[in-house]
């Protein structure tokens, strides 16, 4: 179980100096709503700054007022904007709340439209090659969101309690809003994080597997290998009049890297082929027969 805070503007000029032994990590907000520069947070470029200066690992969090997928896919653009050239430890969130009244003033959202904005945010942000997540209160995620569309992403709960009782699974649980550490004037949020994020976006991988290692299929059939590992594997093909082999793509689910695999015509034979997939050092086959 790891400490963290997470912080913004509202906590002023941060001592992160003073922060570095009180606290294993920090998620850090770059901003608000949709991809305007005067919605950047004023202390995101600093915060950064500091944590990797003092080698803090840290995450992100937007806090949302999209109202449509539309106002979403602005907002992934917003924080990515601000993450280039930066690798965060810890996922980057979407907050999902309400504090200020904006969208209960113009009518909410429904659930379906609610989720739907989290996994287009989400899925955006991981395309990218960054862990995405969902910040929620426990009154949205049992509420106002489907939480089983968001399986695939980390979720940061939200319960200011000396336990949680919300009854689904979360990595991070923010349990107070009244912490006190040195280095903040003033109040900040606390956090407890139950997952080893260190590995990056795909942190339960280790090492380089295939989800097959033989697979049959057709001319012109197209088959899908996922790459399970953290850095973009190269590909090379043997038998290439057999299979065509595309260049790895991340996958949305943040699960590691897709490879399609395609048949060719040649002969109206039984022809074999395989790909090699590399990462880490470590090299796995996969073998294809094309019928």
């Amino acid at each position: 179980m790891l400490k963290g805070i997470d912080v913004s503007n509202a906590n002023g000029l941060v001592d992160w100096d003073k922060l570095k032994g009180n606290i294993d990590f920090a998620i850090l907000r770059c901003g608000y709503g949709s991809d305007m520069v005067s919605q950047d947070d004023k202390q995101w470029a600093r915060n950064v700054a500091e944590c990797n200066r003092l080698g803090i690992p840290w995450g992100v969090y937007l806090y949302s007022y999209a109202m449509t997928v539309k106002e979403a896919e602005s907002e992934a653009a917003h924080a990515l904007r601000l993450l280039k050239g930066f690798k965060p430890t810890y996922p980057v969130y979407i907050d999902m709340e309400d504090a200020d009244g904006y969208k209960s003033k113009r009518g909410g959202t429904s659930k379906q439209v609610a989720t739907a904005i989290c996994l287009r945010f989400c899925e955006r942000i991981a395309a990218a090659g960054f862990p995405a997540g969902v910040y929620a209160n426990k009154d949205w995620a049992v509420n106002r969101l489907n939480m089983s569309q968001l399986v695939n992403y980390s979720f940061w709960l939200a319960q200011y309690s000396t336990k949680v009782t919300y009854p689904g699974e979360y990595d991070v649980w923010q349990y107070s809003s009244d912490g006190s550490l040195p280095g903040i004037s003033g109040r900040v949020d606390l956090n407890l994080c139950y997952k080893d994020f260190s590995n990056g976006c795909v942190p339960e991988i280790t090492g380089l597997t295939l989800d097959t290692s033989s697979k049959s299929m057709a001319v012109g059939e197209t088959y899908t290998v996922l790459a399970r590992c953290q850095e973009k594997p190269t590909v090379s093909t043997t038998g290439r009049d057999v299979i065509f082999a595309s260049e790895p793509r991340l996958d949305s689910k943040g699960r590691g890297w897709l490879i399609d695999v395609k048949g060719l015509p040649l002969e109206p034979v039984a022809r074999h082929g395989h790909i090699m997939v590399t990462s880490g050092g470590q090299t796995v086959p996969c073998n294809f027969t094309v019928l």
